[in-house]
C-alpha cells in the first residue's frame, strides 16, 4: 500500500479508528481479514498466530489497499449516531453564521429531524 491506500496518509499503516481493536479487510491478492490490536499497534493473521508491525504492514501491502473496518451493527449504530450529530449541528452553525431570524426555524427543524432518525439507515 503506498501512504495514499491508509485511512490517514500521515499515518500509514493505521487504520480507521485506530483507537480501538478490531477487524479490518485489506485487499492483499483478493480481500483479506487481519485483526488490529491498539494496545501493542499491532496487525494479526486471523488465527492470531502471525503478527505484522507498522513498518512491515506498510512494506508488505504496498501494491494492495486498505479496504476498511469490520463493523459490528452496534458500531454501525453509533457511526450513524455520531455523523448525525455532526450534520445537526452544521445546521445549527449555519443559522448562527446568517444571523437572519427567519432562518431560525428552518435550521433548528432540521437539526430536530436529523436527530429524531435514531438508528433508522
Amino acid at each position: 500500500m503506498t501512504t495514499n491506500n491508509w485511512p490517514d496518509p500521515a499515518r500509514p499503516g493505521f487504520p480507521m479508528f485506530p483507537d480501538r481493536d478490531g477487524w479490518h479487510v485489506v485487499n492483499i491478492y483478493s480481500p483479506f481479514l487481519l485483526f488490529w490490536n491498539h494496545e501493542s499497534e499491532l496487525w494479526w493473521d486471523k488465527s492470531q498466530r502471525y503478527y505484522w508491525t507498522i513498518p512491515e504492514i506498510t512494506e508488505d501491502t504496498a501494491s494492495h489497499s486498505y479496504i476498511g473496518p469490520v463493523l459490528t451493527p452496534d458500531q454501525i449504530k453509533e457511526v450513524r449516531r455520531e455523523e448525525r450529530e455532526r450534520c445537526a449541528k452544521l445546521c445549527e452553525d449555519a443559522y448562527e453564521k446568517s444571523g437572519h431570524d427567519f432562518e431560525y426555524l428552518a435550521c433548528n427543524g432540521v437539526a430536530a429531524q436529523i436527530r429524531n432518525l435514531g438508528d433508522a439507515p
